[in-house]
């Protein structure tokens, strides 16, 4: 895992970075090599298989580029294994009740005494020769991220904002849409609860962070108090690049 990521995102610092739909663990490198701060693998929506998984940890440890997990549910044997390939932490979907958050904490947390421990992990060093500092290493450093994603979370952010060992709070707003009963992003409602989560993490120094489909929505989103932005993904930008070059060739020959 990247050294200091956590520490940057739980001090507010300004971060962009990018969903990974593909399976590819090439496209971690280019978003490295392109200066974004971290990216998230999107094993909830995008076919992952664990040996993709781990190619894909490797280079982000080798790389010294962040690089967390959103997993397909909080089964805790599986978000352990994600950490021992050495990713940086998780983005835990669906995580705006306490019990959804004390679920990811035992998953994540060695102090709690719940997580399996293994020190011959990439995580480990393949063998650490202290295991009880690499402990409180992983502790220190892996990254929890709570999405919030459900109109019943918004009943319960202050409680959850307020769980120290929570780093981010990460709105969903497509999620929150539906589950609002609304067809936009951009519908009242919405807008509405992004502005209730972002007073959340205000009021109790939590980071907040969002998807936005481009820069230009940064803005007025940072105005409200976010500092971690997630704009795209490496389908998304191979999809615009394509269809750039195909309008322009078109254009070419006319």
């Amino acid at each position: 895992m990247a050294v200091g990521f956590r520490d940057a995102v739980r001090d507010g610092r300004r971060l962009l970075g990018a969903f990974v739909k593909s399976a590819s663990h090439q496209s971690l490198e280019l978003l490295a090599r392109a200066g974004q701060d971290f990216a998230i693998v999107d094993a909830e929506h995008a076919p992952f298989d664990f040996a993709t998984l781990d190619a894909m940890a490797a280079v982000s440890c080798g790389a010294g580029f962040p690089v967390l997990v959103r997993p397909p549910t909080l089964e805790a044997g599986f978000i352990g294994q994600l950490l021992d390939l050495g990713f940086a932490g998780v983005l835990a979907p669906h995580a705006g009740t306490v019990g959804a958050v004390q679920q990811v904490l035992d998953a994540t947390r060695y102090d709690r005494g719940r997580r399996g421990f293994s020190p011959s992990t990439r995580a480990g060093g393949f063998g650490a020769p202290d295991p009880v500092a690499y402990r409180q290493r992983a502790d220190a450093e892996t990254s929890v991220w709570c999405q919030i994603e459900d109109a019943a979370a918004l009943d319960a952010l202050d409680v959850v904002a307020a769980i120290p060992e929570v780093d981010c709070l990460f709105i969903g707003r497509a999620d929150l849409a539906a589950s609002l009963g609304v067809a936009r992003q951009d519908d009242s409602k919405v807008v509405a609860a992004v502005h209730a989560i972002a007073d959340a993490g205000r009021r109790h120094g939590r980071a907040v962070g969002v998807y936005v489909g481009s820069v230009d929505e940064v803005p007025d989103l940072a105005a409200l108090g976010i500092s971690v932005f997630v704009c795209g993904s490496d389908q998304s930008f191979m999809l615009a690049q394509g269809r750039a070059n195909r309008r322009a060739f078109d254009r070419s020959g006319t």
